[in-house]
């Protein structure tokens, strides 16, 4: 990883726990280590360009293969087997602990295999002539960079490194890059800094966060839930869907595959621009009410 701790990543995340605002979608394990492996090779990215951040994506594409052949799905939903947005299902992850204890065990052993990474090199991707290559379009980046110009909320290497997005994570379908920027943008203003709060003020941001997500009443003070749960569900009665691949209708092979459908597609761009405008939005209310 990086020689730094980078703190403002770890607030950005905060949204996407439990499948992104609990929903059930791709699983943080999942996306936190997309993130964990792009600050891996930060520097391979930096000085190599967009051969290493194609490779990069080949490299998480592996994560994800390797995480569903092992628990079954990258989803939360499949994988849990719970509904965050009911009390049922909240008690039932806890009670009496076999969810919990089993999502532990995933945990433990996505982190082993992670580290197994560390001897492997990123592949450098040779595109071929006339690929697209100049100013790639990657939908969290776009959206990200957008609620910074409009609210001054941002992280460069947060923006940098979102094209482990693309495509629902990898390439591999999973939650759409635009939602997860609009999420992570969020808590960028809000979310949690884990390393300055003890146990005990960790585990009432978690209580307040998961009953917000079971009211439709809008939260007291901005919290990263139930503004999340706003913008997940606005995009998706707009998409229809919130995971890449159900959106597209398509799982892309690689780099080129994605730049050129992207390119040319009028929904992900409309998608793009409403995540942006929804989070840059939330974040606006929020940056009021906390002066």
């Amino acid at each position: 990883m990086m020689s730094k701790p980078e703190d403002n990543l770890l607030k950005a995340f905060t949204g996407l726990e439990s499948g992104v605002v609990a929903t059930g979608s791709t699983c943080g394990v999942v996306t936190g280590g997309a993130m964990g492996l792009a600050l891996s090779h930060h520097d391979e990215i930096t000085e190599k360009g967009i051969p290493a951040q194609a490779g990069l994506l080949t490299l998480i594409g592996d994560y994800v293969n390797w995480f569903e052949k092992n628990f079954g799905s990258s989803f939360c939903r499949d994988r849990s087997g719970v509904d965050w947005n009911t009390t049922m299902g909240q008690l039932r992850y806890f009670v009496p602990g076999d969810k919990v204890g089993k999502c532990l065990w995933h945990i433990r052993g996505a982190m082993r295999h992670l580290h197994s990474y560390r001897h492997k090199e990123l592949p450098i991707m040779e595109l071929e002539s006339g690929q697209r290559q100049d100013e790639p379009i990657h939908c969290a980046q776009l959206v990200l960079n957008g609620i910074n110009e409009q609210t001054g909320i941002g992280n460069n290497l947060l923006e940098q490194l979102s094209f482990v997005f693309d495509g629902g994570v990898g390439l591999q379908g999973g939650v759409c890059g635009a939602l997860t920027g609009a999420i992570m943008g969020l808590n960028l203003a809000i979310g949690m800094n884990v390393r300055d709060m003890n146990y005990f003020d960790i585990i009432r941001a978690f209580a307040v966060g998961h009953k917000n997500l079971l009211t439709n009443k809008p939260a007291v003070k901005p919290e990263p839930f139930s503004l999340g749960k706003e913008i997940v569900e606005n995009f998706k009665e707009e998409a229809g869907a919130i995971e890449c691949q159900a959106i597209t209708g398509k799982k892309f092979s690689g780099w080129s595959d994605f730049q050129n459908f992207i390119s040319s597609s009028d929904k992900c761009f409309e998608l793009i621009e409403l995540a942006k405008e929804q989070a840059s939005t939330a974040v606006e209310k929020c940056l009021s009410a906390l002066k």
